[in-house]
């Protein structure tokens, strides 16, 4: 077991620690060969040179910029933008809807739930040109509202499929309990079972937000050459457009930085979780 979670551990952390020693490192050092396994000389330059601000080399020369400032900030600020507004909508929607899915028996209560996540087999691409034909019609395309929208058709039937086994794993009798207290069946809902469900909540809200911040397919073809695209199609120009492998590891890693946060504000809550079969 403690050999399989090292060997997880090396494959998940060392691209990240890769990036993040590229990202405090001058160019000359990463193209060293045999490449520095850590910044000899570490340094913010990259970050600085980033964002256009001024930066210097070892000999206290002043280093290029890489004039991408303007999209580099928009694209973050949109993604920022657009994933809170898609897991803040995602979980209150499919809160309420995971719960009545998980506590209440009613007929073919197994296919609509059965059918909810099945809209998540089709591939992306798939209804891009539906989606993209609906909003050039009522005037959204190329906008963050777009996105939301189209996220959100990603993000409630994972989210509604994986918190409807917490709200099915919590004890009848907890919920008979709060009835008997004189609880109506919303105050049980928001009073009783969202707390007691609150560590899946909490680990679906972070799976709603990098599900959100990292989508590359649609925000690439509905937002592109539009101010409201999202980072992930901004980073991935940046490579065809900056010949700078330093400051492109600065910017990969300020697109891995708002998830990391995230999960890492959550992880109290996320290693509480403990998930039951819905059906």
């Amino acid at each position: 077991m403690y050999v399989g979670a090292g060997l997880l551990a090396l494959w998940t952390f060392v691209p990240i620690y890769w990036l993040l020693a590229m990202s405090f490192m001058y160019n000359s050092e990463v193209v060293t060969i045999p490449a520095d396994l850590y910044p000899h000389q570490p340094t913010f330059a990259n970050y600085l040179r980033l964002f256009d601000l001024p930066a210097y080399g070892l000999s206290g020369q002043r280093l290029a910029t890489i004039g991408q400032a303007a999209i580099v900030r928009q694209g973050w600020v949109n993604s920022l933008i657009v994933a809170v507004s898609v897991t803040a909508l995602t979980m209150l929607l499919a809160v309420p809807l995971a719960y009545a899915l998980g506590r209440l028996k009613f007929r073919l209560r197994s296919t609509l739930l059965f059918s909810v996540v099945t809209t998540r087999a089709y591939p992306p691409i798939a209804v891009l040109i539906p989606f993209s034909f609906l909003f050039s019609v009522v005037g959204l395309e190329g906008t963050r509202l777009a996105l939301i929208i189209i996220y959100l058709t990603i993000t409630i039937p994972l989210v509604s499929w994986v918190l409807t086994g917490f709200f099915a794993g919590v004890p009848l009798s907890v919920e008979k309990l709060a009835r008997v207290d004189g609880l109506t069946r919303w105050q049980t809902f928001y009073r009783v079972m969202v707390p007691v469900a609150g560590p899946g909540i909490a680990a679906c809200a972070v799976i709603a937000f990098i599900a959100a911040w990292n989508e590359f397919t649609f925000s690439l073809i509905l937002t592109a050459g539009s101010s409201s695209q999202t980072f992930p199609p901004t980073l991935s120009g940046m490579f065809f457009q900056v010949a700078d492998p330093a400051a492109m590891a600065a910017a990969s890693i300020l697109g891995f930085l708002p998830p990391a946060l995230v999960a890492l504000a959550f992880q109290k809550w996320i290693r509480q979780v403990n998930i039951v079969d819905p059906l």
